[in-house]
């Protein structure tokens, strides 16, 4: 994958296309957990109600179609179980605060940029422009802090950009998520951040609705079943999609809807 990278030096933005991207290789732990759900029931185990007896609120359900809608178009197969594979109706989430989104976004982005290698002096700047250091989970600061990070260590951060690309998608700056068949466009997604103040881009958010929200989540967790699916079938991918970008988001959409009110560190992506 090619990804631009941004390089900000004295608040100034300088974007070398072209730069190469880290590849990230799936988790083992990732694999093992979601295959091990999907050959027992062949769908995603929920914290609350048993697996294949969910009564749908219509909410949920009007979800459900319109994400199928979309998977369909895309050739890519859909849950048949039509009492299991929901995420919660609405009047039961509370959504992330705009400051906690915000938060995220930049922490995030930082995380990439890390990962990038970039001289000493780009991290330091973005890290005190954006006072990056009070906004990091418990992880992010071992990683930041680390003198020797493994290769997984740069190559899951490096993924974090498509947890970022969520995020602004949420603060309005993005219109739409892209298809996850190609990883977002960093470039692009961190323009929005290191071209502003952290002021200024904080106060320019516009938090999208809970129902927007919570249709990508949907759709989040409809595209990862049809991943775990398809590595369980030795198949090629459904719709083009790439299993890391889905799970990268997937990740991101349940922090933002407060699936079992988790924090980053611990988001869990089976439902």
């Amino acid at each position: 994958m090619n990804r631009a990278k941004i390089v900000v030096v004295a608040g100034a933005v300088t974007m070398i296309a072209a730069c190469g991207q880290s590849q990230r290789t799936t988790k083992e732990k990732d694999n093992a957990d979601t295959t091990s759900v999907a050959a027992s029931n062949g769908a995603f185990p929920s914290a609350s109600v048993p697996v294949e007896d969910i009564d749908p609120t219509p909410d949920q359900q009007a979800r459900r179609t319109a994400s199928e809608k979309i998977c369909t178009a895309h050739g890519i197969p859909v849950y048949k179980n039509p009492r299991a594979l929901f995420t919660m109706p609405e009047n039961e989430v509370s959504l992330r605060s705009k400051d906690e989104m915000v938060d995220r976004a930049i922490a995030l982005c930082f995380m990439e940029l890390k990962s990038e290698q970039p001289a000493k002096e780009v991290l330091d700047d973005f890290s005190n422009r954006y006072r990056v250091l009070e906004k990091l989970s418990d992880k992010e600061t071992a990683f930041v802090t680390s003198t020797n990070p493994t290769s997984q260590d740069m190559t899951d951060a490096n993924w974090r950009a498509e947890g970022a690309h969520v995020m602004l998608w949420a603060l309005g700056y993005i219109d739409s998520l892209s298809y996850p068949s190609a990883p977002c466009n960093v470039a692009e997604d961190l323009h929005h951040i290191i071209s502003t103040s952290e002021a200024d881009f904080r106060s320019k958010a516009k938090l999208r609705s809970k129902k927007e929200i919570l249709q990508q989540a949907d759709l989040i967790l409809r595209y990862e079943w049809a991943c775990v699916d398809a590595r369980l079938s030795n198949a090629p991918m459904p719709g083009n999609l790439i299993s890391d970008v889905v799970m990268e988001r997937h990740y991101a959409l349940n922090w933002l809807i407060r699936y079992l009110n988790q924090d980053w560190d611990n988001v869990s992506t089976d439902s």
